[in-house]
């Protein structure tokens, strides 16, 4: 599949099946279109991991969901990440929880928007607040404070 003229790497596992079968209530709300879509960004930031290997990128929740779904198959995995990458692609999922990374996680996704832009003509995070609205279970990826921890702390 090509996404503004990128081939995008395959993968070997049914990411669209994966959500519909999950406990994980935002998977299940989600309608077909907006799961294919979820696939295609997945795919997406994919390849701009690939096209930039020494780039700290940082997902959107939409992205990160399916990353999660993705690692959930291991072997699969495993496979799509080494012929991809040649090697697994690490998930730190609590980078940016400590105040001290808060600005690392900023400027991570701050150039991981400037790629997006660059390689898909298309904004990465705009239009769609659910891709990025914070929740309890999740690492903020968006460079707003966490409404919730913001609510707990008072």
């Amino acid at each position: 599949m090509k996404d503004n003229g990128l081939l995008l790497p395959d993968i070997s596992v049914d990411l669209v099946d994966r959500a519909r079968r999950s406990e994980d209530a935002f998977l299940r709300s989600r309608t077909r279109e907006q799961l294919d879509s979820m696939v295609r960004r997945y795919r997406c930031f994919l390849a701009l991991v690939a096209m930039h290997p020494d780039a700290i990128v940082s997902p959107t929740r939409d992205i990160d969901e399916m990353w999660h779904l993705h690692m959930l198959s291991p072997r699969a995995y495993h496979e799509d990440c080494t012929r991809i990458f040649g090697e697994i692609l690490d998930h730190d999922g609590g980078f940016g929880a400590l105040p001290e990374e808060e600005a690392a996680l900023r400027e991570a996704f701050a150039l991981t928007a400037a790629l997006w832009q660059r390689a898909f003509g298309e904004a990465y995070a705009a239009g769609d607040a659910e891709a990025i609205r914070c929740t309890r279970n999740c690492v903020s990826r968006c460079t707003r404070a966490c409404k919730v921890r913001r609510a707990e702390a008072a």
